[in-house]
């Protein structure tokens, strides 16, 4: 029996307990009140914001509504700003990528003690009178070296660079709404929680209360010595009651779960009371489509498609880059080189340069081709690999998704048809009880019949509250499976 009365907030207990214990604290010196406000934009009604005002004195407080939490959530989470830093990652390599079409510049200046040399020129002979065995530093000397490289054709290397770093970035990008989907499916997840549980709640105090009452009247009637109340049906009233107590303290427990999971998505102070702008949970009425559909949109636009065809475009992109790596690259060059030394002089014989007295340059064009032995071409299998493993990975998500999103839509429809169902046992379990309570009260009914109605009502009134509870998450799952929970997010801040 007791099973039966907590089984509606048994779920939260599982549902929201990683969420509650990764909660963390938060110092404040200060307490302060939080109105909400709601936010017009041509006309319609948008969430809930949250504007902080100072109320010394007052505890903190937060009402939200659904919508409201999810924006402040993609606003504040953690995870969200990760996968956007990721971002910020790739557009540095772009910015590499396109930096290497370009001319890149090297300069490379010095200076020294410089040893002095006498240069002579007699009838075509050259010749110095110094000795590099016992040479003679009196001055010193600078040298500057300057190399400016054009590349002109590197067999599709740099342009399958700059295609896999433009690709990353928007594989990226979809990165940023796969993390984003999960933020606000766990919102609607802890926020439903928190509405189911308050709805048992509420629920289960009104029947301890009314059973109370019930029992107390048996009660009377045993110890007047009425034949139709025995020992045994008091016993089992009694143990209803504290079946419903037991039940609530699991309502409290999990409304308390499932605000702490709201906390901790939201990023709130520690301590700061959450009040819902919903006070129950309600049956959303849909238009559901086929799941067909469903499918068709989760195609489209579901992030996880657009991040493994942008990352395996990326892939083979590189593996592209890596096969060019094989071959040589030509390019153009000017090449400048001038030194100056404080004791030499300027040789004007073409045939010598003196590595510290001269100035030399040109264009020149060239090739530039490095061999190895099985460097590149393990490279090579490397860059294939992660290609062939994005692959597979599309493949799975071409079945697994379509899969998630017919799970869904199965359930969506399920939890509908168990709303209809349960609300009409519920209700007919209610007159019932209704009537049983009636009975015992005017000393005609039979205490048994009164645990029996009592017995179906709460297991039919339960479900029903779950089948609500159920409905909400599907619409949650099915949002999430086919990308519509972030449509229109920007994976930029």
């Amino acid at each position: 029996m007791t099973a039966s009365i907590a089984s509606g907030v048994c779920l939260l207990l599982i549902l929201f307990a990683p969420a509650w214990a990764a909660a963390q604290e938060q110092a404040s010196g200060e307490q302060k009140k939080v109105v909400v406000t709601l936010e017009q934009a041509s006309g319609e009604q948008k969430g809930l914001i949250f504007t902080l005002e100072q109320a010394s004195g007052e505890q903190k407080k937060v009402v939200l509504n659904l919508e409201g939490a999810i924006k402040r959530a993609l606003e504040v989470d953690d995870r969200i700003k990760e996968s956007r830093s990721d971002v910020d990652v790739f557009r540095g390599k772009r910015a590499q990528a396109d930096g290497a079409q370009w001319a890149q510049l090297t300069a490379n200046a010095f200076t020294g003690p410089s040893p002095e040399s006498d240069l002579r020129s007699s009838r075509g002979i050259i010749d110095s009178a110094s000795d590099t065995s016992d040479p003679v530093i009196n001055g010193i000397f600078g040298r500057a070296q300057i190399l400016l490289v054009q590349p002109l054709y590197t067999f599709g290397k740099i342009s399958s660079f700059r295609e896999a770093a433009g690709r990353g970035v928007r594989a990226s990008e979809a990165a940023v709404s796969v993390t984003a989907s999960e933020v606000v499916l766990q919102v609607k997840q802890a926020y439903s929680g928190a509405l189911l549980a308050a709805d048992i709640r509420e629920f289960l105090v009104g029947l301890k209360d009314e059973l109370q009452r019930s029992l107390d009247s048996a009660e009377r009637r045993f110890e007047a010595g009425s034949a139709a109340v025995t020992l045994g049906d008091l016993y089992q009233l009694r143990a209803f009651v504290a079946g419903l107590a037991k039940g609530i303290a699991d309502a409290d427990q999990g409304d308390r779960l499932a605000r702490d999971a709201l906390r901790t998505l939201l990023q709130l102070q520690e301590g700061a009371q959450i009040e819902l702008a919903d006070k129950k949970l309600t049956p959303i009425t849909t238009d559901v489509k086929s799941v067909t559909e469903y499918e068709r949109v989760a195609g489209e636009i579901r992030p996880e498609f657009t991040q493994l065809r942008e990352g395996i475009k990326a892939r083979e992109a590189l593996v592209h880059a890596s096969i060019a790596d094989l071959y040589p690259v030509f390019y153009a060059a000017l090449v400048a080189d001038v030194a100056g030394a404080t004791n030499r002089e300027l040789s004007h014989v073409p045939i010598i340069t003196d590595p510290l007295q001269h100035y030399q340059g040109g264009v020149v064009v060239g090739i530039n081709w490095t061999f190895d032995f099985g460097i590149k071409q393990g490279k090579i299998d490397e860059a294939h690999a992660e290609y062939t493993k994005l692959l597979h990975k599309q493949d799975f998500a071409e079945w697994g998704i379509p899969l998630q999103v017919r799970k869904a839509h199965q359930e969506l429809e399920t939890a509908e048809e168990n709303i209809k169902s349960t609300e009409q046992a519920f209700r007919n379990a209610r007159r019932w009880l209704v009537t049983a309570v009636a009975n015992v009260d005017l000393g005609i009914g039979d205490v048994r019949e009164l645990t029996q109605a009592f017995l179906a009502y709460v297991t039919f009134r339960v479900d029903n509250f779950r089948a609500v509870y159920n409905q909400q998450i599907a619409l949650a799952n099915l949002a999430y499976a086919t990308g519509e929970a972030v449509r229109g997010f920007s994976a930029r801040p």
